[in-house]
């Protein structure tokens, strides 16, 4: 029971101090102790603020409530190496702070200046050998103290003062006006404290210190920055002496989910004695025009929650104090995040106003049945993302601006969940998740990455487990977009981590929980079901494994339970491939029920610019070792918010629309609604005829009627026209908002496709009237025509002069090519050592053959090199004609038993002035053969630094999977045209060399020079995806660019 006198309360604890003698008379501090987890804090409540009247409570918004006291900005600041170096009475209003530096609160320290952020991906960066739990370091532990005076405004006089921190990494201790008032852990759930006592009417200090390292730190072990400071809000509020502390909101849907019962248990505290005998709560709720729902309030007498019965057998009904039948409510889900605002209000004897309270409600069921995830009866695939708590300039502070892009942003994108990882986020993301329409799976903050389950096993931990779930679930209970809780992360499994899920279970039994470590053995490859995974969760969970592993847990398994991806589609570096594997897999098996990618956004630091290259803080820049350097590159999108080219093809393969041809000459089209509420009515369709990427003709179509998950026909009127040779006519058909959104405006496309519409190969063969000329000498042969030269070398068999007027636009000869610069997949499962010969033969390449023909086109140069290594033989045909065309046809024959390629192609350089970029063919970001079709073919136009994608660590970026032209140009116009012949290529402008990316080891040590890296290929290998740790991280098998003979076509146009 938390009812009673927190005075009384307030003198135990601080007799009780948590201060603990050992044996042999040392003191053992609060942050080395797991079995102290804070001293004086006030139990866990669902996120409130008190009202002084209904109206206030009925926006629901907690900054216009004059009971609260942002302490929010600029505080003195002190740091120190480790506590026993931090002032010791700077808790005293007479500590002189003059020379103290200001910081801003919320905000990592180590953004500011003091100390130095860490990123690691296991383990502490204290650990060098085993496990000292739960010691930290003594002589290293950064500590900031803070101060801040404040005055109490005269209105709170004879009220309860609760002071708020929203997080504080990793341990704190507050202090006001001298007085200790108590400690807390766990760096990302809020402490509260009672400071009544302690305030006076004039000035007021409050003193807080921060330790970055506890004993809560082996828990807080997640693969991510390690940061500290005060990160979330801090305010003061106010409340009666006698007031609605907490409450907790259910809503129970009839079987037809069609009406429902809304439930409440308030709960009542007295910080004084004072006679309730004649007081009352009341509940109304109000739709979303401020209109009282109910035809009277719900009442209930404050002693009916105070005398509630607690049975001797079985427990209490939660149903027992207030509820109240909702005939036919507006169901919340993610399609329609349908919101009621509910407000409780406590009067007086007299029927006097004390205060009021308020949340929003959402009317929703969630049920796992059949294998299946179920909102409000429906099965529901989870479309989700990993999402950590960053921003770019403000590191892991609570910045709300940037919390509601993401929400914006993840709607744009077709997301609909998000996984907490790895821990309760500040209560605003919940209210945008409410708002916008997001499934959230809220996670404990418990990861001892590398440690397994150690911590779960060791009784002495398991008040700080059951500490960091309960105090979660208290919190965030009352959000709709709440859809399961989650144990942790990475923490292995064991009695602590049941104790917390039974008693999540016995406390809130609306949701299911889930335990990605509930297997029978730890680790990322243990799919198979029996032993089963242990009764404590609801969800059989994997983290990285293929597809063919998690369809065998969904179909051969007699345990239903659904199968769900925590974690899955690793995004580092270049990545993001076959995403349409799984979904695949997924639409096919009821009991797969999706997953979440990791991740959502790159967690990189903004560092200033000087050129066009975007730079990035990482662990690098703060001293720390490369081997962490880019773990921190593994977003959906880059840190500043912009989308990755993983992004849209996530968009793609997750849009609620699937649009398949039928006749494309009649305009006959079927359309399959994947939504699982959602009628297409909702949407307008429109589409769009391009030629060769370029608008031609537009129009649109009567919205369809096709329900959830049936499917229909549309019926486009194309206009009728005589498609002109070697032009391609594509025909994209969107489906956009009809209106606005919170997240987008009318007109956005949620949801494309697009198809061939026409395309008649060029029959007409130019006549040459002007016939190339032709020098040939013992090391070169020439040829020119008008204003071109071309130059090959007989030495080596390449080109090594095409020029225009004069200028060659050859800067290093082409030649064939056969690798990439490894992308973090590739390193990761070994490319160079298993494919490292393609390297060896880009380099060394030994000319056989070269003659020189005359054609009756013109003239052709035929050179056959053969390659050091596997011995394959290309052999390439240059055709000049009069024009100064350059066609080269390209053969590549190997021989047996060879790895597969990186690529197949050609590589040259050229002048970097030629740096304006027009392509037709997929774009505008880059794509890859597993990562290609959310990339519609367009006509796109950038710089070629401004295309270049720059990942922190330089690799294989900016191809565009398939590209029928592209055209490299100078201000003046003057450049080169690549064009394909028969088939698209594969086509990317570096404004680096292919060494000079292989080299560098972050963005910085790439600088511009004077050319421009062009590669022409015929097909590139995936970027694949499924992780970024071992052979799986390689791209998959129908990806791989096969050592197989090849052939293709391109031409050199000269643009004057």
């Amino acid at each position: 029971m938390r009812r009673g006198y927190w005075s009384l309360l307030h003198l135990i604890c601080i007799c009780a101090l948590a201060i603990i003698t050992v044996a042999n008379g040392q003191q053992i501090p609060h942050w080395q102790n797991p079995e102290v987890v804070n001293v004086n804090k006030l139990p866990a409540r669902a996120t409130s603020i008190s009202y002084p009247n209904e109206k206030l409570a009925i926006l629901a918004d907690r900054d216009a409530s004059p009971r609260k006291l942002s302490l929010n900005g600029t505080w003195k600041f002190h740091f120190a190496e480790a506590p026993s170096k931090a002032p010791l009475d700077f808790f005293l209003p007479s500590y002189p702070d003059s020379n103290w530096k200001g910081l801003t609160v919320p905000s990592n320290w180590e953004l500011h200046g003091y100390g130095k952020p860490w990123h690691r991906l296991t383990h502490q960066i204290w650990e060098k050998k085993g496990v000292d739990q739960p010691n930290v370091p003594e002589d290293y532990n950064p500590t900031g103290s803070y101060r801040k005076r404040i005055t109490i405004p005269k209105s709170w006089k004879h009220m309860q003062v609760t002071l708020h921190v929203g997080a504080a990494s990793s341990a704190l201790q507050v202090w006001v006006n001298g007085n200790y008032v108590g400690y807390s852990e766990d760096n990302r759930l809020p402490a509260e404290f009672d400071i009544t006592p302690f305030l006076t009417e004039k000035e007021n200090l409050i003193a807080l210190q921060v330790m970055q390292w506890c004993d809560g730190s082996y828990l807080e072990d997640q693969d991510h920055w390690r940061m500290s400071g005060i990160t979330r809000e801090v305010y003061l509020e106010a409340a009666p002496k006698v007031q609605l502390f907490d409450f907790e909101v259910r809503t129970d849907l009839d079987e037809n989910y069609e009406h429902a019962t809304l439930q409440i248990r308030p709960e009542i505290v007295k910080f004084e004695k004072q006679d309730t005998q004649d007081w009352k709560v009341s509940a109304q709720l109000y739709d979303e025009n401020k209109q009282a729902v109910l035809s009277e309030p719900l009442e209930i007498t404050v002693e009916k929650i105070l005398k509630e019965h607690y049975p001797q057998i079985g427990n209490r009904p939660f149903e027992n104090l207030m509820k109240v039948d909702v005939k036919n409510p507006k169901k919340w889900s993610a399609e329609f995040p349908n919101l009621y605002t509910l407000v409780l209000s406590l009067k007086d004897e007299k029927g006097k106003f004390v205060e009021a309270r308020s949340t929003r409600v959402g009317f929703r069921e969630i049920d796992i049945s059949d294998g299946q995830f179920k909102v409000n009866g429906i099965p529901v695939l989870l479309y989700g993302v990993n999402r950590h708590d960053w921003d770019a300039l403000m590191g892991k502070a609570e910045n709300k601006e940037a919390m509601r892009r993401d929400a914006e942003l993840m709607k744009q994108l077709n997301v609909n969940a998000s996984r907490s990882s790895h821990y309760p986020n500040p209560p605003y993301w919940y209210e945008l998740c409410n708002e916008y329409g997001i499934y959230v799976m809220d996670e404990a903050n418990i990861e001892s990455h590398g440690k397994g389950s150690l911590f779960s096993n060791i009784p002495a931990w398991h008040t700080t487990f059951l500490e960091r779930g309960i105090r979660m679930v208290e919190r965030d209970k009352n959000h709709p977009s709440i859809v399961s809780w989650s144990l942790g992360n990475e923490a292995g499994f064991g009695p602590n981590h049941a104790a917390l899920s039974f008693w999540i279970k016995e406390f809130d039994p609306t949701r299911p929980v889930h335990a990605e470590g509930a297997q029978n053995i730890y680790g990322y490859n243990w799919p198979k079901p029996e032993p089963k995974d242990r009764v404590y969760t609801d969800f059989l969970s994997r983290m990285y494994r293929l597809t063919d592993d998690m369809t065998d847990l969904a179909t051969k398994s007699d345990d239903n339970r659904p199968v769900i991806w925590c974690e899955y589609a690793h995004s580092q570096g270049n990545s993001t491939g076959d995403l349409e594997g799984y979904w695949k897999a997924i639409r096919k098996h009821p009991r797969l029920v999706g997953g979440f990618v990791w991740d959502w956004r790159d967690q990189l630091v903004f560092k200033e610019s000087k050129d066009a290259k975007p730079l990035w803080k990482h662990g690098e820049d703060f001293g720390q070792a490369q081997a962490d350097l880019n773990p921190v590159q593994k977003g959906l999108i880059s840190a500043d918010g912009k989308i990755k080219s993983g992004g849209w093809q996530a968009k793609y393969v997750w849009q609620r629309v699937k649009i398949t041809k039928d006749s494309i000459s009649k305009g006959l089209f079927t359309v399959e609604n994947r939504h699982f509420r959602t009628n297409l009515d909702v949407y307008d369709v429109v589409w769009e005829i391009t030629v060769d990427g370029v608008a031609f003709h537009q129009g649109s179509v009567a919205s369809p009627d096709i329900e959830a998950g049936q499917k229909g026909a549309i019926q486009l009127e194309l206009p009728v026209f005589e498609a002109k040779e070697g032009l391609r006519y594509h025909l994209t058909i969107s489906f956009i908002l009809k209106e606005d959104r919170p997240w987008a405006k009318k007109g956005y496309a949620v949801a494309g496709e697009q198809f061939l519409l026409a395309y008649i190969p060029s029959s007409k063969m130019v006549k040459e009237t002007v016939s190339p000329r032709l020098v040939e000498s013992a090391f070169e042969v020439t040829i020119s025509t008008n204003n071109i030269k071309v130059v090959f070398d007989k030495k080596e068999g390449r080109l090594i002069t095409y020029a225009i007027d004069g200028e060659n636009m050859v800067s290093t000869a082409p030649k064939p090519n056969f690798w990439r610069p490894p992308t973090d997949n590739d390193g990761a499962s070994g490319m160079e050592k298993r494919q490292g010969i393609w390297k060896t033969d880009s380099e060394n390449q030994e000319l056989l053959n070269m003659i020189t023909l005359s054609t009756e086109n013109g003239i052709e140069v035929i050179t056959t090199h053969r390659l050091a290594d596997s011995n394959a033989i290309v052999t390439q045909s240059h055709q000049i004609d009069g024009q100064g065309v350059l066609q080269v046809n390209y053969q590549f024959q190997p021989e047996a038993n060879i790895p597969e390629m990186p690529r197949l192609g050609w590589q040259l350089q050229i002048p970097s002035e030629y740096d304006r970029l027009q392509w037709f063919g997929r774009g505008p970001l880059e794509s890859y053969s597993d990562k290609k079709t959310g990339a519609f073919f367009g006509n796109y136009e950038e710089s070629v630094k401004n295309d270049f994608t720059y990942y922190v660590r330089p690799q294989e970026s900016s191809n565009k999977a398939e590209v029928y032209w592209a055209e490299l140009t100078n201000p003046e116009g003057k450049g080169l045209r690549i064009e394909s012949v028969d088939n698209p290529v594969s086509f990317s402008a570096w404004p680096f060399t292919q060494k000079q990316i292989e080299k560098a080891n972050r963005i910085e040590e790439l600088t511009f020079g004077k050319t421009i890296t062009l590669n022409i290929d015929h097909k590139q290998m995936g970027v694949g995806g499924d992780n970024t740790w071992n052979l799986d991280a390689r791209p998959h098998k129908a990806f791989w660019v096969d050592a197989i003979p090849y052939s293709y076509s391109f031409k050199i146009i000269p643009l004057q």
